[in-house]
């Protein structure tokens, strides 16, 4: 299976790669935490080498992910990433200054169904096990493009839908929390925030339609931005609905979340999208102001108390860092509607856009691969005994349901397009603009980490009927929201807290979110 052929080119990669680490100037357990902005001022000194650097996070990999801590976070690596390494290291070996490669030398992750140039991208179906694109996802481009090398690809919910079972595909299994092992790392972009918190990269791609990028983060206490749709591209990622669909990226800290999003974002031929958000003209790192809660005044939303109790006091103790560093709170409950945005609009286009996108996506595949739908449900039939094997079978039912549904041409569909949506975005915009509010506050998710299916924790506690609901204000208006960490709960397990803003307040909030960030350290 391709899967083990990875984890053997690893095993040789880890062997290659042990002398280095022993004449490195710096430890690889230091490496693996440090920074973008540490990484790239030890590059460019030449305190560490390219190659040192991705030996150390491969070292990591070994360690924890099939053994040790069994994270499954990766699910396939990249059997050239040493190669690639030892050829930046060579490229500048005579000159030090990456001036035009702020990400140069540094290894990241991508979630699998980031199309990857000769490297199988699955969706995490077994349907796709086999399947290596000709060419690589706009955002991985542009990565490589920077100098940046790819370590390999991260698990996800299937087809990057979870139906209960987060983080669990049927090609790359079950990931696990990184701070507690009964707990998921929810989804759909579970091994990249996974893998972040463990330091298997420091940085890693995901994707986000309805939370998947916002819950991983704020599980596993890492940072994960949704921006605002159109600012990256979403060419060449495995769709799921592209009215909602969001590329974006989980980082350790706010700085290497703005790093990173400068490097990604940007328009592309490929993307509608990205034609019509305008990109800033300043960098967003260069942006970035520890003091940039000080006058501002944040609305906390209080629909999503009554969850869970850590969690809504981490959500109190949030809004009293904010007045701490200055910031004007005000308690807000936003209007019925915002509270169930997925019976409202996320589901029924979902329904209605996934077939026909995930149509055109596989068309797009070599010969030998399913080439439309029919025929991917006839090799995912056939490798899963009709889903009763291997696959979660929610999600199998959901996959049978949307290969029999056509409803993108329906009144219902077209209407939440051009008038529901629409208005939800006039309706948030005039509560921020008539209470002056620079950001909304709230919990990522209503409730922490929950239980990784099959598994008891007694610990677990949540009274929502759907926790990911604070996340689909945002995947509803194409709103950029930001989740950082907020606390940690019963469990063990990081909770984090969001801020929103209006449509291109991408800045606004990573630097809102810095300073956040830069406050709450110095009271812990």
């Amino acid at each position: 299976m391709v899967l083990r052929k990875s984890w053997a080119a690893l095993a040789v990669a880890m062997v290659g790669a042990l002398p280095m680490l022993a004449q490195a100037h710096v430890a690889a357990n230091a490496i693996v935490k440090m920074s973008i902005t540490d990484l790239r001022e030890a590059l460019d000194k030449g305190d560490v080498r390219a190659v040192e650097v991705v030996s150390a996070y491969l070292q990591e990999i070994d360690r924890d992910n099939k053994r040790g801590k069994a994270l499954d976070a990766v699910i396939a690596l990249n059997p050239d990433a040493l190669a690639q390494a030892k050829a930046w290291d060579d490229a500048h070996a005579s000159h030090h200054s990456s001036a035009d490669e702020p990400l140069g030398g540094i290894p990241f992750l991508a979630k699998d169904n980031y199309d990857t140039k000769g490297i199988v991208t699955s969706g995490g179906s077994v349907a796709l096990s086999t399947s290596k694109p000709d060419s690589n996802a706009s955002v991985i481009d542009r990565l490589l493009g920077n100098g940046a090398i790819l370590l390999g690809k991260t698990n996800m919910s299937e087809l990057a839908a979870s139906y209960g079972w987060l983080g669990y595909s049927s090609y790359g299994g079950q990931t696990v929390n990184p701070f507690n092992p009964l707990r998921d790392a929810s989804g759909s972009s579970s091994g990249s925030a996974a893998a972040v918190a463990a330091h298997f990269a420091p940085f890693a791609l995901g994707t986000d339609t309805s939370g998947s990028i916002r819950g991983p983060a704020s599980v596993t206490g890492t940072v994960g931005m949704r921006p605002t749709l159109g600012l990256t591209s979403r060419a060449g990622i495995i769709p799921l609905s592209l009215t909602a669909d969001d590329a974006g990226v989980i980082t350790a800290n706010v700085q290497d979340q703005a790093i990173v999003l400068d490097a990604i974002r940007g328009q592309d031929d490929a993307d509608a999208a990205t034609k019509q958000t305008p990109q800033p003209s300043t960098p967003f790192a260069a942006a970035l102001d520890p003091h940039a809660l000080s006058g501002r005044t944040i609305a906390v939303v209080d629909n999503f108390d009554g969850s869970n109790p850590d969690v809504d006091h981490i959500k109190l103790e949030a809004a009293k860092t904010l007045e701490n560093a200055g910031a004007r709170i005000v308690h807000v409950t936003l209007p019925k509607v915002f509270e169930n945005l997925w019976n409202v609009v996320l589901g029924p286009v979902g329904v209605a856009e996934f077939r026909p996108q995930f149509n055109a996506y596989l068309a797009s595949l070599s010969s030998g691969q399913p080439r439309n739908m029919g025929a991917f449900m006839t090799s995912l039939d056939a490798l899963t005994d009709s889903g009763t094997k291997l696959i979660n079978p929610g999600r199998y039912k959901g996959l049978v349901e949307s290969f029999q549904t056509t409803t993108v041409e329906s009144p219902a569909y077209i209407s939440i397009l051009t008038r529901t949506i629409p208005d939800l975005r006039e309706q948030l915009v005039a509560i921020m603009d008539n209470g002056k509010f620079d950001a909304l506050l709230f919990p990522t998710m209503s409730c922490p980490a929950s239980v990784i299916h099959g598994k008891k924790d007694p610990s677990y506690v949540c009274h929502s009927p759907d926790e990911y609901a604070p996340s689909y204000i945002a995947s509803s208006t194409g709103f950029p929201e930001i989740s950082v960490t907020g606390g940690v709960a019963t469990g063990d397990v990081p909770v984090g807290v969001s801020f929103l803003g209006r449509a291109n307040d991408d800045a606004k909030l990573l630097s809102l979110a810095y300073a956040f960030e830069a406050a709450r350290s110095k009271t812990q």
